[in-house]
Protein backbone atom coordinates (compact mmCIF):
# COMPACT_ATOMS: atom_id res chain seq x y z
CA UNK A 1 0.00 0.00 0.00
CA UNK A 2 0.80 3.25 -0.88
CA UNK A 3 2.48 5.87 1.79
CA UNK A 4 -0.57 8.72 1.33
CA UNK A 5 -3.35 5.65 1.78
CA UNK A 6 -1.75 4.02 4.97
CA UNK A 7 -1.56 7.83 6.05
CA UNK A 8 -5.26 8.21 5.20
CA UNK A 9 -6.54 5.17 6.14
CA UNK A 10 -4.42 5.81 9.84
CA UNK A 11 -6.37 9.04 9.83
CA UNK A 12 -9.65 7.92 8.88
CA UNK A 13 -9.09 5.14 11.87
CA UNK A 14 -7.91 8.20 14.66
CA UNK A 15 -11.23 9.92 13.51
CA UNK A 16 -13.46 7.17 14.48
CA UNK A 17 -11.92 5.98 17.38
CA UNK A 18 -12.39 9.57 18.48
CA UNK A 19 -15.57 9.22 18.15
CA UNK A 20 -15.54 6.29 19.83
CA UNK A 21 -13.70 7.89 22.67
CA UNK A 22 -16.48 10.62 22.82
CA UNK A 23 -19.32 8.19 22.63
CA UNK A 24 -17.92 6.08 25.64
CA UNK A 25 -17.10 9.02 27.26
CA UNK A 26 -20.49 10.20 26.99
CA UNK A 27 -22.15 6.66 27.74
CA UNK A 28 -23.63 5.84 31.19
CA UNK A 29 -20.84 2.37 32.24
CA UNK A 30 -19.54 2.04 34.99
CA UNK A 31 -16.77 3.99 35.72
CA UNK A 32 -14.33 1.43 35.88
CA UNK A 33 -15.82 0.08 32.70
CA UNK A 34 -15.63 3.69 31.26
CA UNK A 35 -12.10 4.18 32.16
CA UNK A 36 -10.75 0.73 30.83
CA UNK A 37 -12.94 1.41 26.96
CA UNK A 38 -11.43 5.12 27.00
CA UNK A 39 -8.19 3.63 28.20
CA UNK A 40 -7.84 1.10 25.55
CA UNK A 41 -8.92 3.11 22.63
CA UNK A 42 -6.57 5.38 23.41
CA UNK A 43 -3.88 2.57 23.39
CA UNK A 44 -5.60 1.77 20.06
CA UNK A 45 -4.86 5.08 18.82
CA UNK A 46 -1.40 5.57 19.83
CA UNK A 47 -0.60 2.53 17.75
CA UNK A 48 -1.89 3.73 14.99
CA UNK A 49 0.33 6.96 15.40
CA UNK A 50 3.44 4.66 16.37
CA UNK A 51 2.92 2.35 13.34
CA UNK A 52 1.56 5.11 10.82
CA UNK A 53 2.43 8.24 10.98
CA UNK A 54 5.95 7.82 12.68
CA UNK A 55 6.17 4.82 10.23
CA UNK A 56 7.64 2.65 12.73
CA UNK A 57 6.57 -0.44 11.37
CA UNK A 58 9.51 -1.19 9.34
CA UNK A 59 12.09 -0.43 12.74
CA UNK A 60 13.62 -2.52 14.92
CA UNK A 61 11.13 -4.79 17.48
CA UNK A 62 13.41 -3.10 20.19
CA UNK A 63 11.59 0.57 19.34
CA UNK A 64 8.66 -0.56 18.80
CA UNK A 65 8.60 -2.11 22.31
CA UNK A 66 9.70 1.27 24.00
CA UNK A 67 7.09 3.12 22.02
CA UNK A 68 4.27 1.00 22.55
CA UNK A 69 5.77 0.61 26.27
CA UNK A 70 4.90 4.12 27.33
CA UNK A 71 0.96 4.12 26.00
CA UNK A 72 0.67 1.25 28.31
CA UNK A 73 2.55 2.19 31.42
CA UNK A 74 0.61 5.56 31.13
CA UNK A 75 -2.74 3.88 30.91
CA UNK A 76 -2.38 1.73 33.89
CA UNK A 77 -0.61 5.12 35.96
CA UNK A 78 -4.16 6.85 34.78
CA UNK A 79 -6.25 3.70 35.46
CA UNK A 80 -4.85 3.28 38.73
CA UNK A 81 -4.98 6.78 39.45
CA UNK A 82 -9.25 7.30 38.57
CA UNK A 83 -9.96 3.92 40.28
CA UNK A 84 -8.11 3.41 43.26
CA UNK A 85 -10.69 6.20 45.01
CA UNK A 86 -13.37 4.29 43.19
CA UNK A 87 -12.76 0.65 44.96
CA UNK A 88 -11.73 2.41 47.96
CA UNK A 89 -15.37 3.14 48.64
Amino acid sequence: MSNTKVLFVCWLALVIATAVTVYLGASALTLATQVAAVLAVAVFKSGLIIDGFMELRHTQRRWRIIMYGWPLAMSLIIAATLLIPYFMR
